[in-house]
């Protein structure tokens, strides 16, 4: 076997039998060393400059993300590598890392699925009478009046599938409006208005339609602006002519932009004919009628004020600041929750309503009033000395008058031959 020996030296042959000498050039070792050293550290520093090259990102790897697009902070990037087969050279296909911006869009609601968390289904003894729009941030429906009828027993079903009973708070029979107001919660995912024209060529236009009990978004074409006849026989200013079809169980459905902003409500009207009678129609109320109608809300038509049923006054005790509860009305959510009054050594004192701390009358009041009837509110208590939580089920404060008329009077009327109170009585 050969010995390979360093650039430049000469190895002589020794005679056979004889020691090996050493006739071996010095400097041409210390020359081959240093380049060998070179060799080590250039070496390293190409090692070292590897992962700073991956960070930067290669030119497979800027394909892949975008000209010019940095990776993600934070995720993982799996290059494309080159795998010899043959001979040959190919490219392995880039594995795409689970949760990628493709999973991620698909997570991503449309524009219209958010939309439909504003639409609700009106309804009166599980049937369907049409579609209504909640208003952000205030929880009450804008609609149609024309499916309403009467206006009573009505039910609103919302985009989780529960039901809340509402009533008819205001109304424009012109325009074909309906505000109702709900008896119990309130729903936080209602919609906005828009401020750009809905007709228009480029314009993209959605509405709603309740068909199989599911709220779903249809495509809706819009044709004008023109004077449609209203309720009362009055004229409708710049309506929105439909160029769709419309069912009668869609009316009162938010009609959406783009960006699932409301541009109109659907509405019934009249389209009038030259010497003939105005055919029925179903027009976009544009969102100026809107505004001007909610405009035009009385004060009365809000939802009822959420009641806890307490009597306080304000203390400070050695380890806390609260509400000292003095009187608990029967029957209220708070005797409910079996909150305790009185005298000091025996009654509750509230120091905090969800987590919010409260010192005065005042403020619990306040803090009850921003949850809506129906819902479930913690309170943290100071008990005899110890720290307790209990959950209250908010309600409705007692309609006075309603007291009043179920208040027997000087003369109760006479039972009837079974033995139980007459029918007035009931009343």
């Amino acid at each position: 076997m050969n010995e390979t020996s360093p650039p430049g030296v000469t190895k002589a042959a020794a005679p056979r039998g004889a020691a090996p000498s050493d006739p071996v050039d010095r400097s041409c070792v210390k020359r081959w060393r240093r380049s060998l050293a070179l060799a080590a550290a250039v070496s390293a520093a190409a090692a070292l400059a590897a992962p700073a090259a991956l960070a930067q990102g290669a030119p497979g790897e800027a394909q892949a993300q975008g000209e010019g697009e940095a990776p993600p902070a934070g995720k993982r990037v799996v290059l494309p590598t080159r795998v010899s087969a043959g001979g040959k050279e190919k490219r392995a296909a880039a594995a795409e890392p689970k949760g990628g911006p493709a999973e991620k869009d698909k997570a991503e609601p449309s524009v219209e699925e958010r939309a439909a968390r504003g639409v609700v289904v009106i309804e009166r003894g599980g049937q369907v009478l049409g579609l209504g729009a909640a208003l952000a941030g205030d929880g009450r429906i804008l609609t149609a009046l024309s499916p309403l009828g009467a206006g009573n027993d009505l039910t609103a079903r919302l985009a989780d599938g529960t039901t809340v009973r509402v009533k008819l708070g205001h109304h424009d029979r012109v325009w074909d409006l309906a505000l109702l107001v709900p008896q119990t919660g309130k729903w936080a995912e209602g919609l906005t208005a828009s401020s750009r024209d809905p007709v228009r060529p480029d314009a993209q236009i959605r509405s709603f339609s309740a068909a199989r009990g599911k709220v779903a978004a249809t495509a809706l074409v819009l044709r004008s602006h023109r004077t449609l006849i209203g309720g009362d026989d009055r004229p409708l200013e710049r309506a929105i002519e439909l160029g769709s079809r419309v069912s009668p169980l869609d009316l009162g459905a938010p009609i959406i932009d783009e960006d699932g902003r409301v541009v109109a409500i659907l509405g019934r009207g009249c389209a009038p004919n030259e010497g003939k009678p105005c055919t029925p129609v179903a027009f976009g109320v544009p969102i100026s009628a809107v505004r001007a109608f909610l405009r035009a809300v009385p004060p009365t038509a809000v939802p009822p004020a959420a009641w806890l049923g307490i009597q306080g006054v304000s203390e400070a005790a050695p380890v806390a600041k609260g509400v000292r509860v003095t009187v608990v009305h029967p029957e209220s959510p708070a005797d409910e929750a079996r909150l305790t009054g009185g005298d000091r050594a025996e009654s509750d004192m509230i120091l905090a309503v969800d987590g919010v701390p409260v010192t005065s009358p005042e403020a619990l009041s306040d803090a009850i009033r921003t949850h809506a009837v129906g819902e479930k509110v913690p309170l943290t208590l100071l008990s005899r000395g110890r720290y307790r939580q209990v959950t209250v089920v908010l309600r409705a404060a007692p309609d006075p008058s309603a007291a009043a008329a179920k208040r027997p009077e000087a003369e109760l009327p006479p039972p009837s031959s079974s033995g139980k109170a007459t029918e007035e009585y009931r009343k």
